[in-house]
């Protein structure tokens, strides 16, 4: 299971699961785009490298899902796959390959706009199993 949807009053709450970190990382995508648009309309027809250096584990996750808002926001990208080319905790940074399209709203349709992570009880944690856990609630 890549990620689950939780119960919650007004706005999008998930739990993203990964068998490591870069795993972690790429179904956060898959989740963001999977609840936005159809997916299986995407294809991957543009390539674009996303760098990314945070503070910490955390704020990489958080920035990270930003910049994929920020992509589909400002140029109508939408994404249907995600290369880790590395990803390092400690400094926290990330390089990644994103595959899809531009945006066509007859084609992708939209089922909601998620406008941004935010930090009401957003968590990362590694799980016993050596796994990975987030959870993250969006404004919509």
């Amino acid at each position: 299971m890549k990620y689950r949807l939780l119960e919650h009053t007004a706005d999008l709450k998930v739990e993203i699961f990964g068998r490591d970190l870069p795993e972690l990382f790429a179904n956060a995508a898959f989740m963001l785009f999977d609840v936005m648009v159809d997916l299986k309309q995407v294809r991957e027809v543009q390539i674009e490298e996303v760098k990314i250096a945070s503070a910490d584990l955390s704020e990489l996750f958080l920035d990270w899902l930003r910049e994929l808002i920020f992509r589909f926001s400002t140029r109508g990208l939408v994404t249907s796959r995600v290369l880790i080319n590395i990803l390092e905790s400690e400094p926290a940074s990330i390089d990644a390959t994103i595959y899809g399209e531009p945006y066509e709203p007859l084609r992708h349709g939209l089922k909601i706009e998620v406008k941004t992570p935010t930090y009401h009880q957003f968590a990362i944690k590694q799980q016993q199993d050596g796994s990975w856990q987030a959870t993250v609630i969006f404004d919509v």
